[in-house]
């Protein structure tokens, strides 16, 4: 079970801006801050989580505070459980069944669109990456069945209220096994396992 029933996100072009903001929420109202800092292109992102009630009064003084700093938020009174395990950085095995991945503009929308779609499929999220590395882009990566990890991205896209955030999206059928073990060990190109080529191939 979580310990957080609420988790809400401003993402922010400006770090000074994006200081002065988590102070202010922190001071409106009782929560946990998550995480919060830099990210690629200059972004600052805040994640926060706790009560409903608390963070629904922090991100509204966020959403105040970092108005003309904006570049796009969510608040998730009822987060899904896989949601907040890899906003923790927690990732799962995509094994060998059908994949759809989907990268986004900002993290805020990432996360809202991932809640959504896990809601309303029967898909397993293997990860969420959220800016760091990706020029402060954000991807989420499903596996299921073909027909699920479709209605994930289907869900995906409708629950974003800026089309403009999504910037790509494909669907792999059946993952390759040798893929499959390197998307396992880390979306990171430095962090996955080298293979070296035996000898006459």
């Amino acid at each position: 079970m979580k310990s957080q029933v609420a988790l809400a996100l401003i993402e922010l072009d400006s770090v000074p801006a994006g200081i002065f903001t988590a102070d202010a929420m922190l001071k409106e109202a009782p929560i946990a801050l998550l995480k919060s800092g830099t990210v690629h292109n200059g972004k600052y992102l805040i994640l926060v989580g706790g009560s409903v009630a608390s963070v629904g009064m922090a991100f509204a003084k966020g959403m105040s505070k970092g108005r003309d700093h904006l570049l796009d938020a969510v608040f998730l009174p009822d987060i899904h459980e896989s949601v907040y395990q890899a906003c923790m950085g927690i990732r799962q095995s995509c094994g060998s069944e059908a994949l759809s991945i989907v990268e986004m503009a900002t993290v805020a929308a990432i996360l809202k669109s991932a809640d959504a779609a896990v809601k309303g499929s029967n898909v397993q999220l293997v990860e969420l990456r959220l800016a760091d590395d990706l020029g402060g882009k954000s991807i989420a990566i499903y596996a299921g069945k073909v027909e699920d990890v479709e209605m994930a991205l289907n869900l995906s896209e409708a629950a974003l209220e800026n089309k403009a955030f999504l910037l790509s999206q494909s669907i792999i059928p059946s993952i390759d096994p040798e893929l499959a073990k390197q998307l396992n060990s880390s979306t990171y190109f430095s962090a996955t396992d080298l293979t070296t080529l035996e000898q006459g191939e």
